[in-house]
Formats: structure tokens, C-alpha cells, sequence
């Protein structure tokens, strides 16, 4: 994960040296993420609007052949064509929303590296001082005096403010359960996540067939429950990142999907394509 997160640490550092709020900045640098991948996302939801758009047509196809899967393949490739349909559209800016959650968790896992820009001898030299094992997480020790006391004596930097409307970004909910504040952004991204979801749902061209169908349904379950489980045992940092970033996308949705819609019907009136 160090390839997809040095590059954020780059976006992010001169931000926390500007602002110095470590939650203000994973907000930025999120939406700032977010905004430079809006041509993929635009891409992905036409592909999706479009495939929903045809699916009547599909239906007919699948139902017409559905004893020749050779048959339908090729008749569903001519009305892919002719409606310039990429079945495989919507899957670019998954692949890169994937890099970037890799890039993320590495960033807020170890902010030694990435914020402050630590070398790893500086680094190493911290776990000697307060004596971490190789195993413990920059982010676990970012909260202790004596590392911050050695962030300003040693290396002259001023330790990463994490309080974030009294929320401690670098604390987990998993064995703080008993902390009010640290279940808010697990609540929310999960919440964020189960209406997604559901939006996804409503967008998505109905499927005549089952196993699509449930696959579907299955997805619907299954994203939520990982991201309560995932900003469950990660620190509050990844579950704002989590938050804010599904946040954005649930706009994204509500306010270009209208448009592309209307692209759509532009282009099909413009190739003599009528309304189905």
C-alpha cells in the first residue's frame, strides 16, 4: 500500500502544514480526491444510467435466447454497440476508489511517515525510546507524551494535532466502546453507506436474472456490515475518511445522475435512438 499512499502524502502534508487539523485535512484531501475522479465517476453512473435505460430491450433478449447463451451474448453485444453501452464502465472508478482506500489507511496508520515525514531511522528511534515492538502502529504512538515530547525536542516539528471536536482520531472504537464520541462516524459512514446502497439499488437496471438479482442483494447487505466492521476496528481517522468520502459520492449521485440522463436521451434523439 505504500505506492498509493505516498502520492497522498504529498497532497496532504502541505494541507495539515496550512490548517494544522489533522480531521479538517482528511476532509479536504478527501473531497479534493473525490472532485479530480468526478470524470470517472460520470462515466461509470452513464454507463449505468444507460444499461438501465435498455434493460427492456435486454429483457427481451434474454427471455428470446435464453436457450442460446451464445446467441444472446452476441445480440447483447449489437444493442451494447448501438447504444454505446461499456458493460464494463462502472468499473474504472472502482478500481480506483479501491486504491485510494489502500492509500488512506496506510496514511492513517502511519502518520509519522506520511503528515510529519519522519524517515524510518527517526521512526525507529521513537519505538526504541518508548519501547514499542515492531508491531505497533505510528498512529498508537502519536498519542503519547513522550513521542511528542521527542517529535519537538529531537526533530523540531510540532506533534499532529488529532482532537477533532474532541473526537480523538487516532483512537479505535474496539475497546473504547464506552466512549460516546468515538461511535459517530462509525454510525454515520455506516448509515452513509446503507443509503448507497439503497440509491445504487434504485439506479440499477432491474436483472431477469436471479443470480444477478441476488448477487445484487447480497451486495446490498454485505457493504454496510464491512464498513461498520472495518470503522469498528480501525481508528476514528479511517471512519471520517470512510464518512465523508461516501458522503460525497451520495451527492455526486443525487445531483449528476438527472444530467446524464438527459445527455443520454440528447445523444439517442441525436442517432435517431427512440425512447423505450
Amino acid at each position: 500500500m505504500y505506492i498509493f499512499a505516498k502520492p497522498l502524502g504529498y497532497i496532504i502534508r502541505p494541507i495539515y502544514e496550512l490548517i494544522q487539523n489533522y480531521g479538517l485535512t482528511l476532509i479536504i484531501v478527501t473531497i479534493l480526491v473525490r472532485l479530480a475522479t468526478i470524470p470517472l465517476t460520470i462515466m461509470s453512473q452513464k454507463s449505468t444510467t444507460k444499461t438501465q435505460m435498455i434493460q427492456p430491450e435486454m429483457a427481451k433478449i434474454q427471455e428470446k435466447y435464453k436457450n442460446d447463451k451464445q446467441k444472446m451474448s452476441i445480440e447483447l453485444q449489437k444493442l451494447y454497440t448501438k447504444h454505446g453501452v461499456n458493460p464494463m464502465g462502472g468499473c474504472l472508478p472502482l478500481i480506483v476508489q479501491m486504491f485510494v482506500l489502500f492509500g488512506f489507511i496506510r496514511v492513517v496508520y502511519d502518520p509519522l511517515q506520511y503528515i510529519l515525514q519522519l524517515s524510518k531511522e527517526q521512526i525507529n528511534h521513537i519505538m526504541e525510546a518508548v519501547g514499542a515492538n515492531l508491531g505497533t502502529y505510528q498512529v498508537t504512538l502519536c498519542g503519547m507524551s513522550e513521542v511528542k515530547e521527542i517529535i519537538v525536542n529531537e526533530f523540531g516539528k510540532t506533534p499532529i494535532n488529532f482532537d477533532f471536536f474532541g473526537i480523538d482520531l487516532t483512537q479505535m472504537l474496539k475497546g473504547n466502546e464506552s466512549d460516546l464520541l468515538l461511535w459517530i462516524f462509525p454510525v454515520l459512514a455506516t448509515v452513509a453507506t446503507v443509503i448507497s446502497s439503497l440509491l445504487s439499488k434504485k439506479q440499477m437496471a432491474p436483472s431477469s436474472n436471479e443470480q444477478a438479482a441476488s448477487m445484487s442483494n447480497s451486495m446490498m447487505l454485505i457493504m454496510p456490515v464491512m464498513t461498520a466492521y472495518f470503522t469498528y476496528i480501525m481508528p476514528a481517522g479511517m471512519s471520517l475518511y470512510w464518512f465523508v468520502s461516501t458522503a460525497f459520492q451520495l451527492i455526486q449521485q443525487t445531483v449528476i445522475n438527472d444530467l446524464i440522463k438527459k445527455s443520454i436521451l440528447k445523444e439517442n434523439a441525436a442517432k435517431g435512438i427512440e425512447k423505450k
